[in-house]
């Protein structure tokens, strides 16, 4: 069944996802299955619940689907199966690092019917004439990660107004919480393909994952009025997820007593220096 969530978008048709309503006993499964290569994945989707979505997959007219997308580099693409055990790959040499997955069922043509009880869709629905287009998600699920590094909450954009060399983090509660990495134009590329310069990337992530996690400890600690335990950031599952990922890895979180930023990101994303040439 369909999740509540905080807020619900309105659209002219009806959408299986967390927080609509379309399809009261509507559910979107999704099963993943890494391969070991570390370029690919199988999904399997299953849909239940949902009559119409059933249908128009099964005449053609809406396809199984997987986003693949790097928000750090920009980079995205949409893999389409007509077949519910889908295989989606990746040239890591493009991606260049584990990528976010979001499968979802895309329609393929357009779409005009009149809903009714046999669709399985909510009340408010039946009776309706709907008009769907082509390229419309009939259903969505959350992002799927292979990792829940920081990395993956940067967005990285361009700022023509920051002095060359500069970048400033600012952090969004929209889409699930993000940082918006407002970064020079002479940074920007050099971010999304260092030429060979992999180490100096590497290095300049690092001394942005700092200043994301001391924004973390600093507005994102405190607790509500209300006093709930986490209440401050544990709506957010993007953050639910990398503070997971830090207890994990055995590494305190922004709301401990013993948090330091500057720790915390160098250990996960050390500096490596160029060792001498010379042993002393």
């Amino acid at each position: 069944m369909a999740r509540v969530g905080d807020s619900v978008r309105l659209l002219p048709y009806p959408a299986l996802e967390d927080g609509n309503l379309s399809y009261p006993y509507g559910e979107y499964l999704v099963e993943t299955t890494p391969q070991t290569d570390g370029v690919s994945v199988f999904l399997d989707h299953t849909v239940k619940g949902a009559a119409f979505l059933e249908r128009v997959l099964v005449e053609g007219k809406a396809k199984y689907g997987c986003l693949v997308s790097v928000p750090l580099t920009g980079y995205r693409r949409l893999h389409l199966s007509d077949n519910s055990h889908q295989r989606v790959e990746w040239d890591k040499g493009v991606v260049g690092e584990p990528p976010m997955l979001r499968p979802v069922i895309i329609s393929v043509a357009e779409i005009t019917c009149e809903l009714g009880p046999k669709d399985e869709v909510a009340i408010a629905w039946q009776g309706r004439a709907i008009d769907i287009p082509r390229g419309a998600r009939l259903a969505v699920k959350p992002y799927l990660r292979p990792t829940s590094s920081l990395h993956h909450l940067l967005h990285v954009v361009k700022d023509s107004e920051l002095p060359n060399g500069c970048f400033e983090v600012k952090p969004c509660e929209d889409e699930g919480f993000y940082f918006k990495v407002n970064v020079a134009p002479n940074l920007f590329p050099f971010l999304q393909n260092s030429r060979g310069r992999e180490d100096h990337r590497k290095s300049v992530l690092t001394h942005v994952a700092s200043r994301c996690l001391e924004i973390l400890t600093r507005d994102y600690k405190e607790q509500n009025e209300e006093g709930g335990e986490g209440s401050k950031w544990g709506s957010f599952r993007n953050l639910v997820a990398l503070a997971e990922e830090l207890e994990k890895s055995g590494l305190s979180i922004w709301d401990e007593d013993d948090f330091a930023a500057d720790r915390i990101a160098t250990q996960l994303y050390p500096h490596h220096p160029p060792e001498s040439e010379l042993e002393e």
